[in-house]
């Protein structure tokens, strides 16, 4: 798929998904974004005594990232499926978040940690729920 067509995709979802999920998708663009960048940092530190080990953690971390931009393009365009993903990965970063704290890494934790939590509520918000799984979910009279 063109990037041109993926673009307009993207301009169409975005206009049509509540401000929580387009929150949402903003808040994992930062964690792509974090993730990618911290695999390529590690794709630059290969030592010779490491190789495998620093190749599988760089392909592991840009391959989450990847995934995360996935999860906000699906949850864009009203796909439930990629609900539990999401959610799932975000309960994975709240204890790793919690791993970085004190010293010159606490600064991750703070990032990682509350954009992890913000997506975990903004994403079970009533609002996200209903344009997630619309009418597919029987309404109480």
């Amino acid at each position: 798929m063109p990037v041109t067509s993926v673009l307009s995709v993207l301009r169409t979802r975005w206009g049509g998904a509540p401000g929580t999920l387009r929150l949402v998708a903003g808040l994992l663009a930062v964690q792509t974004l974090g993730f990618v960048s911290f695999g390529a940092y590690e794709l630059g530190q290969l030592q010779a005594g490491r190789v495998v080990s620093g190749l599988v953690t760089a392909l592991l971390l840009v391959a989450w990232g990847v995934a995360l931009a996935f999860g906000a393009y699906a949850l864009l365009a009203g796909r439930v499926a990629a609900r539990g993903p999401v959610l799932a990965a975000q309960l994975i970063q709240v204890p790793t978040a919690w791993s970085f704290r004190g010293g010159e890494t606490t600064w991750v934790m703070v990032v990682l940690g509350l954009t992890s939590l913000l997506v975990l509520v903004l994403v079970l918000l009533p609002v996200s729920t209903r344009y997630l799984v619309g009418s597919r979910v029987p309404r109480r009279p």
